[in-house]
């Protein structure tokens, strides 16, 4: 009995000392410390941890890593084998890492070492770091600053980060910038929003711009960043020119028939031109005034006042230029009917004052005038046929244009052709016609041509007196008949080249 008591109390001695063994080592972490104290999101992120053996450690102790880990154990940083402790030493260890989110990070420090018997000694300490979003990006775009006149001054504001700002309430302090004030309800990350201000500098040289931004974090935390920047002021430098000129002239394509069926079918406002050219309106009654800023400011309000010896005409507006910029506006001169030198003043307010550019052209107005060119007659069986080209050798419009054979002793007009109308003939262009009369060839010696147009609203009259030769008349005729080369257009005298050009020949004895 006495002997078994003694086993068990032996078990009893000899069992707890094998469990709780503790090591010689005796670690702690004795400080940590976070920089920077508020960390922002992508920012590097330093916890130094500072790891003691306590002097009562009867081991020194090798330390094999400390590491940075999170609430699940996930290693974030490791400084590996960062040195060896006696009792008493001291070692700090800088754990570095960046954080993609921001918000509350719950973290530990963990130290891990062997003391001189190989056993493996660990300490933790927790450590709460919070990351804050990264503060909005802010960046002032103003290519050019000019005194006394309104610039545009862009503030853009970003968000780099992923969670999305709210309440921005962005400030700019400039002196005589408007508004200074502006409000951003929320934005979003990865964003970017950009604030136009009016800014008239009073000043030129340096000019420094703050810019205040006031937003809530996604924790809801109010943050605010600022920004500054200097901007260079130069004085402003008017410089506006003028260049005034005939209005181009408009264009428009050709006949595809190649204005053939004008001349044989007797269509009005035909013209004779070779294949794919563009027929021309002539010279217009319109000038362009071509205004040029070639100042460092905008030029605002600016319109055109034209004006002759005679008075004014009416005023075309041109709007805002920017620098460099230029506007061509046309000015009518339809009320103009004599020679005269147009003067376009223009009228505009850069930075806070008026000012007038004014540009000059002489201009003689587009002019037109009828004349019967190419005219052939052919008498057969006592009718004869007048045939030629109606030219305007003016370089104005005429339109209404009407020729007819008037009576005179032994003409009378007859059908088909007593008149013809020709209708519209732009400057230095032809367009031919056909008339018919009966002839007394005893008594007739000339045949009357009358030509009626309108050039401005004005109508026109001429009469042009044909010498008759009947028999020259009718020796034509025998001769027209006699060429049936000419494919039915002969007697229009008009011959039908190769290629589709068509041209009108005089036909000559």
């Amino acid at each position: 009995m006495r002997r078994a008591l003694a086993v068990v109390l032996a078990l009893l001695v000899v069992v707890p000392s094998a469990a709780v063994a503790v090591p010689d080592a005796r670690l702690a972490v004795s400080g940590l410390t976070v920089a920077p104290d508020t960390p922002t999101v992508g920012e590097p992120v330093t916890v130094t941890a500072t790891v003691r053996n306590s002097a009562g450690s009867n081991s020194a102790v090798e330390l094999t890593a400390v590491r940075l880990v999170d609430g699940d154990g996930t290693t974030l940083a490791t400084a590996g084998n960062p040195g060896s402790l006696s009792p008493g030493d001291t070692l700090s260890v800088d754990l570095t890492r960046q954080f993609e989110t921001g918000g509350v990070k719950e973290l530990a420090v963990v130290a891990v070492g062997e003391d001189a018997n190989d056993q493996r000694v660990t300490i933790r300490r927790p450590v709460t770091v919070t990351v804050e979003q990264t503060p909005p990006l802010v960046a002032v775009d103003a290519p050019r600053l000019v005194t006394d006149s309104e610039n545009r001054l862009a503030v853009q504001v970003s968000n780099p980060n992923t969670e999305t700002y709210r309440n921005l309430v962005v400030r700019i302090d400039a002196p005589d910038a408007e508004p200074k004030r502006r409000v951003v309800p929320s934005l979003a990350g990865g964003a970017s929003t950009t604030l136009n201000v009016s800014y008239a500098p009073a000043e030129t040289g340096a000019a420094l711009v703050d810019v205040t931004v006031d937003y809530t974090t996604a924790t809801g935390v109010d943050r605010r960043t600022e920004y500054a920047t200097t901007l260079s002021v130069e004085p402003l430098r008017e410089d506006v020119g003028v260049a005034v000129e005939p209005a181009p002239e408009q264009q428009v394509q050709p006949n595809p028939a190649g204005n053939l069926g004008g001349i044989l079918g007797g269509a009005g406002g035909s013209t004779l031109q070779q294949s794919g050219q563009q027929e021309s309106s002539g010279p217009p009654d319109a000038l362009s005034v071509t205004v040029t800023n070639f100042g460092n400011a905008p030029i605002r309000n600016a319109v055109v006042v034209p004006r002759t010896d005679d008075g004014q005409l009416p005023r075309v507006a041109v709007g805002t230029l920017a620098p460099g910029e230029e506007r061509t506006v046309e000015v009518s001169l339809a009320p103009v009917d004599d020679p005269t030198t147009v003067t376009a003043d223009v009228q505009y307010v850069a930075g806070g004052d008026t000012g007038t550019a004014t540009g000059q052209l002489d201009y003689s107005p587009p002019t037109g005038e009828i004349q019967l060119t190419g005219v052939d007659m052919r008498l057969a069986d006592g009718t004869l046929t007048v045939t030629g080209n109606a030219g305007n050798v003016g370089d104005g419009k005429v339109t209404g244009v009407v020729v007819r054979v008037g009576g005179a002793t032994g003409v009378e007009p007859a059908y088909p052709s007593r008149s013809y109308f020709v209708g519209t003939v732009d400057g230095s262009e032809f367009t031919p016609f056909e008339l018919t009369a009966q002839v007394d060839t005893a008594n007739a010696t000339a045949v009357p041509v009358t030509v009626t147009y309108r050039i401005d609203g004005a109508q026109r009259t001429r009469t042009v007196e044909l010498p008759l030769d009947t028999e020259q008349a009718a020796a034509s005729s025998d001769e027209a008949e006699s060429q049936p080369a000419v494919v039915g257009a002969a007697g229009l005298g008009v011959v039908v080249l190769a290629g589709g050009t068509v041209l009108v020949a005089r036909r000559r004895r």
